[in-house]
């Protein structure tokens, strides 16, 4: 009986272990990426936005839609990384623009909205993004692996 709770113990941190590395390789570089431009659309200086942003771009897959069946170009990442990009661009254009004038506030106003439509598009997703080809193979053989093992146990004991 020991050795069976010691096998279920082993199954069951395999399988927090692959569950937690494939959240560290594909979700949470997304989940960084959100923070990012959280920080970017809170900023008061475009110089501090077109720094969070650049951090959050180098996060983000540079193509591919995480979503399978039906994509939208809502969860495109080429497309999310383009609009980052020409809203780095357009901070880097206003940063010799007076902070005190009307259009450096407007253009700031402007981009925190623009953030935000990306975060949510990120948002949207990051439900999606687990399921790659790779994680869903590791998945199925460690839900299959048991079954496996049983199997492999119940005919080594009728060769005996």
């Amino acid at each position: 009986m020991a050795r069976r709770n010691l096998l279920m113990l082993v199954y069951f941190i395999v399988g927090i272990a692959i569950a937690t590395a494939a959240y560290i390789q594909d979700v949470y570089p997304i989940e960084r990426a959100i923070g990012f431009l959280s920080r970017a659309q809170s900023a008061g200086y475009s110089d501090d936005m077109a720094r969070y942003a650049v951090e959050a771009l180098l996060l983000i897959p540079r193509e591919g839609n995480p979503v399978w069946l039906f994509p939208t170009i809502r969860t495109d990442f080429s497309l999310i990384r383009n609009d980052i990009s020409s809203i780095i661009d357009r901070l880097r254009s206003i940063s010799n623009v007076p902070h005190e004038s009307a259009a450096y506030a407007q253009t700031l106003n402007d981009l925190r909205g623009k953030i935000a439509v990306l975060t949510n598009q990120l948002y949207e997703a990051m439900p999606y993004v687990i399921f790659k080809p790779i994680n869903i193979v590791a998945a199925l053989a460690y839900l299959i692996s048991p079954f496996i093992v049983r199997k492999i146990i119940n005919s080594a004991k009728r060769k005996k």
